[in-house]
Order: structure tokens, then C-alpha cells, then sequence
């Protein structure tokens, strides 16, 4: 498969010279099926073919191949200059011949034992208050900073009074890096100071120690855009070549439907019906699985995508990438890189560059439309009802009726 990317005989018959012959080869059939370009793939492909001369120099075999030699040759490929690409290349060389048995596997490094009490208390999180993994992730970072702290202070967890929780809080407070973030921080080290003191681990009512923050849970207006701007963002897709059939099906997905960045990556081929025209949503950040109707642009433009634009993948997921390497979208980053390039392009003005803006555009516009707020929370999957009511301040037809009469001036009627 060499051939895919170099036509000059006497190139291949170079890199096709030696130990690492033929398992170049098989490195240019992953490389092509995984979308390469062209220029990309002559690049690793010529680096790993180095990598492969640099270790007979060293005299060491293809199955001896490791970190450390590939540290070594990039030591002394520095010396020539620079190779932005030269540690991806080695990484993906050494990560091929690991997958195919022909290299021993890395030496992985134990992974990090997390102490019993903070076990305990994710099992609390999640069988006691009900969180999702992500938000579990966030009160056990809190968490360890409080046990850290102690540890640093040199006081016993047993022996920590009122007084103590007050001047760590204070302290981490003064370095807070905004509003939001110390509100965090003081209600999750309060949940954690409530589990110690219930499980005996810590004397009773530490929590009542931390202080209140002075900020509002809907003291913010949702950034959104809108109607008209968020049409003018659709609209403006070029659909005629596969990431645009994408990027607008993506669009769409998020500004009628509502759903969240996580929603749109995860969302599964097996989970649109297309014959009932619904999109069931199986896992959610609440916990809770929706049935969504899917608008008759929104399934054309999905269907569409996967019919005609869809890269040949075998990940079950709707949504892939399209530049190499193909596959699915692992972090929030790539979604919202579709919103804000296309924000780009048409020079429209966003308060927020984020995925997460459209879906504010869209619970905007409903409730502007005098949706019943119970609906919208149902369709944007809120839990509770106030978390939708922010939406409610910008309501404008409604705020607008009832605004009092400015007063006149002077007395006059």
C-alpha cells in the first residue's frame, strides 16, 4: 500500500529495504483508510522509515522497539533541524507494531490508587445524590483539594474545627478566578463536609462553616442569538461537498432540536427512527432518556449526511470527522469548531462561540413564541423547571407589557 502515497519505484523499493519493510505497508493501509492526505502520509511514512534506519544504526531488532529508542532518535533528529511531525510519526510506528504483537507492548506505568474515603465518597455521589459521572468528577477534585490541605496544614481530619473550614475557604477564595468558580467551590466542599461529618469521619456541622457566595443561580441572561441570525447561520452551508452536509445536519441538530454538545457526539444511527420520525435519546446529562420529533428539515439534512456524505466508518455514531484520523468526536472541541467557524465565515456577531449558544437560541425562541415553560424544560431535558425559567428574562413580548409608564415630569398628566 506504499504505492498509495509514492510513485517512483526506486522510493519504494527504498522504503520497502529492510526490517521494517513490510510492516510500512500495512502503516500506508491504516494511514489511507483513516484519510490521510497525501502530502501528510509522505511525511510519517518517510520519518518512520528513518526511525527504522536510525535503529539498525543502533543495532537494535524491530521487536526491541520502545520509548526510549524513539526518544533517541528524536534526540539526534534534532540535530538536523526541526520535525514538527517526527514524535507523531515514532508514536504512531510504535503504537502499529505494538497493535500487531511484532513489538512488546509499552511499559505502562501503574495507574494512580485513589484513597478508600474518596471511593466512599463517589459511591455517595452517585447512589446517594444521583450525579452524573462528569459532575462526580468535579466534587472528587474539590474534595482531594480539601484533603490536601489538611494534609499540608498537619491537621487531623478528626481534629479539624469550624475555624480551620473558614480560613480554607477564605484562602481559596481570595485566589478564585471568578464568581461561578468559588460557587463551586463552596457547595461542593459543603457536600463533602456534610458526607465526612455523616459517616463519622469528621466532627459534625463543618459545613455550616462555609460561607454563602453573594451570586445568583439565574442572575444571567442566556447568551443566544437571534432567530433571524441563527437562520442566516444555517443557511449559509455550503452542502455541496460531505463536511458541509455535516456541519449543517450539526446546525440543525442543535438550534431546533435543543440538544446539547454531548447529545450531538453521541448520538447513534440506532437511535433515529426514521420510519416514526423521532430521535430517542437514550442517555442525557439528566439521566433520563427523551423522545424528541425530528422536524422534516432536520431528518432530511441528517439523512442527507449519512445517505451522500458520511465517511465509510465503523463507529455506530452519526457525527465523525472528516479529516484524518477519521472516527468519532472524543471531546466537546470539535462541535463547537463547527458553530464557530461558521460564525466566522459569516461574520455574524455571537455573544458565545459555543454550541451550547444555540441551544439557548433555541429555548429563546420558544418561549418567545409562548411555549408553556413545562414544555420547553420537557424538550430541553431539564430536570427541575426552574433551571428553564432563566429563559423567561428574555421573553421580550411579555417583559414589554409589563413594564410601568414612564413617570412625567414635573407633575404634569
Amino acid at each position: 500500500m506504499l504505492d498509495k502515497y509514492f510513485i517512483r519505484p526506486t522510493r519504494l523499493r527504498q522504503l520497502r529495504r529492510g526490517p521494517l519493510g513490510p510492516h510500512l505497508d500495512d502503516l500506508a493501509a491504516e494511514l489511507h483508510r483513516q484519510g490521510f492526505a497525501l502530502s501528510t502520509g509522505q511525511n510519517r511514512l518517510s520519518l518512520c522509515a528513518r526511525f527504522g534506519a536510525f535503529a539498525r544504526s543502533e543495532g537494535v531488532d524491530v521487536a526491541d522497539f520502545d520509548d526510549s529508542l524513539a526518544q533517541r532518535f528524536l534526540e539526534d533528529l534534532a540535530t538536523e533541524g526541526v520535525f514538527p511531525e517526527a514524535q507523531l510519526a515514532t508514536s504512531l510506528l510504535l503504537s502499529h507494531l505494538r497493535a500487531k504483537g511484532v513489538s512488546a507492548p509499552a511499559v505502562s506505568t501503574p495507574p494512580l490508587v485513589r484513597a478508600p474515603l474518596m471511593d466512599a465518597y463517589d459511591v455517595y455521589l452517585r447512589d446517594v445524590k444521583g450525579l452524573q459521572p462528569s459532575t462526580r468528577e468535579a466534587y472528587l477534585r474539590t474534595a482531594t483539594r480539601f484533603m490536601q490541605w489538611v494534609g499540608d496544614w498537619g491537621r487531623k481530619l478528626a481534629k479539624v474545627s469550624r475555624a480551620d473550614v473558614l480560613t480554607y475557604v477564605s484562602s481559596s477564595l481570595a485566589s478564585a478566578p471568578s464568581s461561578s468558580w468559588g460557587k463551586h467551590l463552596t457547595s461542593e466542599t459543603r457536600a463533602f463536609l456534610r458526607f465526612l461529618g455523616g459517616e463519622g469521619h469528621a466532627p459534625l456541622g463543618l459545613e455550616a462553616a462555609v460561607p454563602r457566595t453573594a451570586r445568583w443561580r439565574l442572575d444571567t441572561i442566556p447568551k443566544h442569538l437571534p432567530w433571524e441570525k441563527v437562520r442566516q447561520l444555517i443557511d449559509s452551508v455550503d452542502v455541496m461537498h460531505p463536511h458541509g452536509m455535516r456541519d449543517k445536519a450539526v446546525l440543525l441538530c442543535l438550534a431546533v432540536l435543543g440538544l446539547r454538545n454531548a447529545d450531538v457526539r453521541r448520538m447513534r444511527l440506532a437511535d433515529i427512527r426514521w420510519r416514526t420520525g423521532e430521535l430517542h435519546l437514550p442517555q442525557t446529562k439528566s439521566a433520563k432518556a427523551r423522545v424528541l420529533p425530528m422536524p422534516k428539515e432536520v431528518g432530511a439534512a441528517v439523512a442527507d449526511y449519512v445517505l451522500h456524505g458520511r465517511p465509510m466508518v465503523d463507529d455506530p455514531e452519526v457525527f465523525v470527522r472528516h479529516k484524518a484520523p477519521r472516527g468519532v468526536f472524543t471531546t466537546p472541541s470539535g462541535i463547537n469548531a463547527i458553530v464557530r467557524e461558521h460564525l466566522l465565515r459569516t461574520g455574524i456577531a455571537a455573544p458565545s462561540k459555543g454550541a451550547h449558544m444555540l441551544r439557548h437560541s433555541m429555548a429563546t425562541r420558544l418561549v418567545n413564541a409562548g411555549v408553556p415553560i413545562k414544555t420547553i424544560a420537557d424538550v430541553l431535558g431539564h430536570t427541575s423547571i426552574d433551571t428553564t425559567a432563566i429563559y423567561t428574562k428574555v421573553d421580550v413580548t411579555r417583559l414589554a407589557m409589563a413594564a410601568l409608564p414612564f413617570p412625567a415630569m414635573g407633575g404634569a398628566q
